[in-house]
């Protein structure tokens, strides 16, 4: 059997569609997504007085003199994780934090909705079962489109039987810096996988779907940061460390599943080993229209066997 795992696409469209179409591409018996739907900035599309529409994004101003070129940006801002809205100068010097976000919130859900109508048909017409779950970053509100898919399942909080394995899934995260919708205390996120745990029949068949990485592993080192928010140096370095959970590197020792995937840490792609357990965090290059992902064969004795990294 093969699964391919792939997590964090944050909004970026032609990214997402990739992985919309990875179960056939890969030849995959099953589909798993790691979490972080949404993304991460909202660029307004400025129309001048003098008619031009300017974005500002990656610190550089884009300027459109001809109308017919937007679509072009929208797309281009899209594929890179973007959401865009359209303000004249005199509605962006009105807005206020609570104008933010609703138009945050309200871009959001377009593309949900959009999106999990996607993966429905596509995964329902290929006939590849698919489990998804939200990440830290994702608001809570997405949830009720989630829920709402009839082929492609929510696993999220559940223990999905699926191909004669147990998909274990969650998508809270540790607590960091950056104070995601998701980020409750290791002792919260430790009780939530406990839960869970006790539900499963066989650990020798569950996979754990579990959004955040383990601590102290090749999957979980990233730049670190101070309170602010700002980079912390190492010399002329940016310091780097590990920025993954230990209640999930814990619950990996104590109940030494099949197999654990994981997201969220998006440079610190790889596959490493907590006792028998084979773990795995694909990375995430979202915004340069890639989609960096997992494909893993379980042969017929229940074995992990050349788990390959992929990217494409």
């Amino acid at each position: 059997m093969k699964i391919f795992y792939a997590s964090d696409t944050h909004a970026a469209e032609s990214t997402f569609r990739k992985f919309t179409n990875a179960g056939p591409f890969y030849k995959a018996d099953i589909v798993i997504y790691g979490g972080d739907f949404v993304g991460k900035a909202v660029v307004p599309i400025i129309k001048t007085g003098e008619g031009y529409y300017e974005a500002t994004y990656y610190g550089s101003t884009v300027r459109i003199k001809d109308e017919r070129e937007l679509p072009d940006l929208q797309k281009t801002l899209r594929d890179a994780g973007f959401y865009w809205v359209i303000l004249s100068e005199e509605e962006i010097d009105r807005l206020n934090e609570n104008d933010v976000e609703r138009i945050t919130k309200e871009l959001q859900v377009q593309q949900i909705k959009e999106w999990t109508k996607l993966m429905d048909e596509r995964f329902k017409k290929n006939g590849i079962p698919c489990v998804v779950t939200p990440g830290n970053d994702d608001p809570l509100y997405i949830d009720d489109y989630l829920n709402k898919m009839e082929y492609v399942k929510n696993g999220d909080g559940k223990i999905i039987e699926m191909n004669g394995f147990e998909i274990l899934s969650l998508s809270y995260g540790h607590p960091t810096i950056f104070k995601y919708p998701r980020d409750i205390s290791e002792e919260e996120l430790a009780q939530k996988i406990d839960e869970l745990a006790v539900q499963v029949k066989n650990m020798d068949k569950c996979i754990f779907n579990i959004h955040v990485p383990p601590r102290d592993t090749d999957l979980d080192q990233d730049t670190l940061y101070d309170e602010d928010l700002n980079p912390i140096l190492d010399g002329d370095s940016l310091a780097t460390g590990s920025v993954g959970s230990k209640a999930v590197a814990e619950a990996i020792k104590k109940y030494q599943p099949l197999l654990s995937l994981h997201g969220h840490v998006h440079p610190s792609r790889g596959i490493s080993k907590i006792g028998r357990t084979i773990c795995v965090n694909p990375g995430s290059n979202y915004d340069e229209i890639q989609l960096r992902g997992c494909l893993i064969d379980i042969n017929d004795k229940g074995q992990v066997e050349n788990p390959t990294l992929t990217s494409g």
